[in-house]
């Protein structure tokens, strides 16, 4: 053994070694190394930057799995070129001035670390523009300080043209660390890691656009708009199969305080691998503990080795939140863990627990239809996959039944009571025997399709045409004693027939198709800035889910007279049509603003009467003796009302076919739909709340609230009828006492229910399907639609449907 190799004699003193300053160069790389592990990284804290510029469009590109190349651009404030020589410097930043500022953090960076990480192991080039600034300026970057784009130039920015915003290339990353790029070879695995950073952030954000895709490729593997809601993200990320099973999440509690937000899977849905999408006040990280106790949670719905697909977005104080305690920020810190964990779970079991009673919103994307003919020539070349007959559509949106066309009559008249407090409207058949009848151009536009009854001039009466457009252009009469004195017509809307026997209520059918339709006249191009900013405010309210829900139903049957049925696909719903009906005759009012047509009163209406009656009834509900001293009296207040009207009679008029007489009696009403007349109970209460209600002072404001009080005039429901056989009904003869009373024999308000509800199935469903955009406020309405059965779900009880 050679000397130099000896052991050392154990006589000999130990000296111990020399500490020394590491250079700097080692210190920043060993640093880039714990922060930067792998491309993802590496691009979760480029767009966390670029999130925290204000970007709205954020563009990633890849090449070799990011190691090759690892692209990104943004539209955000951008860099002033004044920062560009220090920008890669560790610890240099916009967002932290002192150590106190960590615990109100509320942006993604604050150590300055990840710009200066990937100029240490890559190849750097930065080019960004301000919004103030004249041109962009491109700058290369090694090791923390900026290089000359090319040997032997000038260490400094060079301008460039440029977009607004900021693009970072990082070239050859792990250049300089070969154990870490040895270890890092599977490009493939690369790039979906990078996906699914990207996937999260573009879930994360509603309102940003994310784009990735690979170097050369012209499709891009992930592309959100910034228009999509969170859902619609993950239904272009995830798929159908994943966002027609989710579940909203949305609850806070001041105690900590925690706000959540998310969307989780219902217990139909299951999948091998958890998938869990956990963000704190913004930041993607990574929880065990809340990992661990979700699964918990759904461990007592979900079958044996199978997992849920999770969303939660958690926001807390940023005081009780450490985000400094791990180098590339994926875990974090909370105070009250334990219970701010119990609070996650017991949110989700009672989702679930809500939604194990019924499920909304499940449907499928309706294909364009195909020609049969193409069928054809693709059966002959690929044959078609099986469809199994739980998934098989058996109803068409498009058909159309028989009951639509045709029109029921009503077999008893309403008769004239002096008592009744409320305004009764009759509602005549095809055969017009009501006592009460539409003028001539009582339902007419001059915008609009309009259709009008024949003149009658043979016979010298008005005669009912037996068109289901004139179906319900019949009103009835006013039975309330003020109206009676005032109108001076006993409380008729019409003196024009007192009966149905004559001339007129004998024409046959085919005489009645020969009404004449006047000519279809050019609709009114709107251009009123206010109403085009309403119109779209409705449009971008509109849920992405519910809007093809209702525009390809089919309309299956009426529950009641608030509830109706309806199938999309393999969906059935039931819907709340009445409250429903309110915002889509809001949405006909927008969109067929200075285009509607009349319905005329066949007798104009004294406003100050009707608003009195209404004020009587506002008395009543207060359930008050008398008028309360310390408001005006109600004769005042219903003349301030009319004059009101009056005064505004040109735009009501122009803008709404509400016509207002000069001495104050209102004389027609808009047809919203054609054929629908709206319950005129409702009347009184609509002509107080136009006086009440309505925001005169700004046009937007005005039109918005105008359209909202006659959304609620229209909206449906049912009249009440009197039973002028009450008293002999409550009589006990000897058909019942012997057991034989007919129970087939229907109430007068039974017999109107049937008519209202055919009314709606063959008026207000088919509005429904070309006219209605349902809002997103819809869904969060407790009962409005509610997913009561599945085609697939039926199979699996009844083997067949």
């Amino acid at each position: 053994m050679s000397a130099s190799t000896a052991p050392p004699d154990s006589n000999s003193i130990t000296i111990a070694p020399t500490i020394k300053r590491l250079d700097e160069a080692v210190v920043n790389r060993i640093a880039a190394g714990e922060i930067i592990h792998r491309p993802a990284n590496a691009l979760k804290e480029l767009i966390e930057n670029s999130l925290d510029a204000g970007s709205t469009s954020i563009q990633v590109s890849v090449k070799d799995g990011g190691l090759k190349l690892l692209q990104i651009q943004d539209n955000g404030h951008g860099i002033r070129v004044e920062d560009l020589a220090i920008v890669c410097e560790r610890f240099t930043t916009s967002k932290l001035r002192t150590f106190d500022d960590l615990s109100t953090m509320s942006t993604y960076g604050f150590r300055g670390e990840a710009l200066a990480s990937v100029s240490h192991i890559a190849h750097v080039t930065i080019t960004t523009k301000t919004k103030e600034s004249n041109c962009a300026y491109k700058a290369s970057y090694s090791d923390g300080v900026i290089i000359p784009a090319k040997p032997g130039g000038v260490a400094e920015p060079k301008p460039c043209a440029g977009n607004n915003g900021t693009q970072i290339s990082a070239e050859d990353l792990f250049y300089n660390v070969p154990t870490r790029r040895k270890a890092l070879k599977n490009a493939a695995e690369e790039y979906n890691r990078i996906l699914d950073v990207v996937n999260r952030y573009a879930i994360h954000n509603e309102g940003v656009s994310f784009t990735c895709r690979k170097v050369g490729s012209n499709t891009p593997d992930v592309h959100t708009t910034t228009s999509a809601a969170v859902v619609d993200n993950i239904r272009h990320i995830y798929g159908s199969s994943v966002a027609n099973e989710l579940l909203s999440l949305e609850k806070s509690y001041p105690t900590y305080p925690l706000k959540i937000k998310g969307w989780i899977s219902n217990a139909n849905y299951n999948v091998k691998k958890f998938v869990i999408l956990l963000f704190i006040n913004h930041r993607s990280v990574e929880s065990p503990a809340i990992r661990k106790a979700i699964e918990a949670v759904y461990a007592t719905y979900l079958p044996k080795n199978t997992h849920p697909w999770v969303y939660l977005s958690l926001e807390m104080d940023p005081r009780n939140v450490d985000v400094n305690v791990h180098p590339t920020k994926r875990e974090v810190h909370f105070m009250n863990e334990e219970e701010v964990i119990a609070t996650i779970c017991e949110a989700i079991q009672d989702r679930l627990g809500d939604a194990n009673v019924s499920r909304n919103f499940l449907t499928q994307t309706l294909l364009p239809q195909v020609s049969s003919k193409s069928r054809v020539e693709d059966g002959s070349k690929k044959q078609a996959p099986k469809v199994y007959e739980y998934n098989q559509v058996r109803t068409d949106s498009r058909a159309q039944t028989l009951d639509s066309f045709l029109v029921s009559a009503s077999p008893y008249t309403i008769s004239n009571s002096s008592s009744h407090k409320r305004v009764k409207v009759g509602v005549d058949n095809i055969e017009g025997d009501q006592a009460m009848d539409v003028d001539d151009d009582d339902v007419r536009s001059d915008r609009d399709d309009a259709v009008d009854e024949d003149e009658g001039a043979e016979g010298g009466s008005p005669s009912s045409s037996g068109t289901p457009g004139s179906l319900l252009n019949k009103i009835g009469q006013f039975k309330r004693d003020p109206l009676k004195k005032a109108s001076g017509n006993g409380g008729s809307l019409n003196q024009g027939r007192s009966s149905s026997n004559g001339s007129g209520s004998q024409r046959t059918r085919g005489e009645s198709l020969q009404s004449a339709f006047r000519a279809k006249a050019p609709r009114v191009e709107v251009k009123l800035t206010s109403v085009l900013q309403l119109r779209d405010e409705v449009k971008k309210q509109g849920h992405p889910i519910l809007t093809p829900i209702f525009a390809n139903h089919t309309f299956v049957g009426i529950l009641d007279n608030q509830r109706g049925l309806i199938q999309n696909e393999l969906a059935l719903y039931l819907i709340n049509y009445e409250a429903i009906s309110e915002e889509l005759f809001y949405q006909i009012c927008l969109r067929d603003f200075s285009n509607f047509g009349y319905i005329r009163l066949s007798s104009p209406v004294p406003i100050k009467d009707m608003v009195r009656m209404a004020l009587d009834d506002e008395q009543e509900l207060m359930e008050k003796d008398e008028w309360p001293e310390e408001l005006k009296p109600k004769d005042e207040i219903a003349q301030t009302v009319a004059n009101t009207l009056v005064a505004r009679k040109q735009m009501l008029k122009e803008y709404f076919s509400i016509c207002v007489t000069d001495d104050g009696k209102l004389s027609a009403i808009p047809m919203m739909v054609k054929g629908y007349v709206p319950n005129l109970e409702k009347l009184s209460d609509f002509l107080w709340r136009l006086g009440s209600e309505i925001d005169w002072t700004s046009e937007k404001s005005c039109f918005q609230t105008l359209a909202h009080e006659l959304a609620i005039f229209y909206s449906t429901q049912p009249e009440r009828v009197e039973d002028p056989f009450t008293d002999s009904r409550d009589d006990v003869g000897q058909d019942e006492i012997n057991g034989e009373l007919d129970h087939d024999k229907k109430t007068p308000q039974e017999i109107h229910d049937a008519q209202f509800q055919h009314m709606v199935s063959s008026l207000i469903f088919p509005a429904f399907k070309k006219h209605f955009i349902p809002p997103k406020a819809l869904i969060e309405k407790s009962g409005m639609v509610v997913q009561v059965a599945q085609v697939k779900d039926l199979y699996k009880v009844f083997e067949r449907c």
